[in-house]
């Protein structure tokens, strides 16, 4: 069952973002002054993951986005750097989580796992034990962060369909 659930998400995942593929020319969109586009890499190994991650298990999604694309961008700005997220590959974030946890003990716990950052601004987007999608803001407490989705998959589908705008932004605003 659990096997099952996993490849159903490295399904979901790996569909969600080979639509990213059609956005390797920049392109603008509705309400985003900025040329987007995106960049899917070759994917990580087992043995990439497993050197970074040997410390401690991952949450539900995250091994699959890897193996997809190690560090993918996902809607940059090509032009300024200024928006898009960008995914960290497997190494550089388990060395970002170990750096925020010590930069900010009170906010990020040990399970935590700092998957990307966003360009322009200082937002992280973290994955919590239970694979929970959060967006950490640089001067909030972990209680006022945006917690957008439940896991991954549900993430990157929404932030795809969105063309890259920060949806957890827009329905509060």
């Amino acid at each position: 069952m659990v096997e099952e659930l996993l490849m159903m998400m490295m399904n979901a995942i790996s569909d969600i973002l080979a639509t990213c593929r059609s956005w390797t020319e920049p392109r603008v969109v509705k309400d985003n002054p900025f040329r987007l586009a995106c960049r899917l890499t070759p994917p990580a190994t087992e043995e990439e993951i497993s050197r970074a991650w040997s410390h401690t298990s991952l949450p539900c999604g995250l091994r699959e986005l890897w193996l997809y694309s190690s560090e993918p961008e996902l809607f940059v700005d090509v032009d300024y750097r200024q928006w898009g997220l960008k995914i960290l590959s497997p190494k550089s974030s388990a060395a970002r989580s170990v750096k925020e946890r010590l930069e900010r003990p009170a906010d990020l716990t040990d399970s935590d796992v700092i998957v990307g950052e966003f360009l322009g601004d200082q937002d992280l987007l973290v994955v919590d034990q239970d694979g929970a999608v959060l967006i950490a803001l640089p001067l909030d407490d972990r209680a006022d962060w945006w917690r957008p989705d439940t896991n991954l998959s549900r993430f990157f589908s929404r932030y795809v369909a969105s063309n890259g705008a920060k949806y957890w932004e827009l329905r509060m605003s």
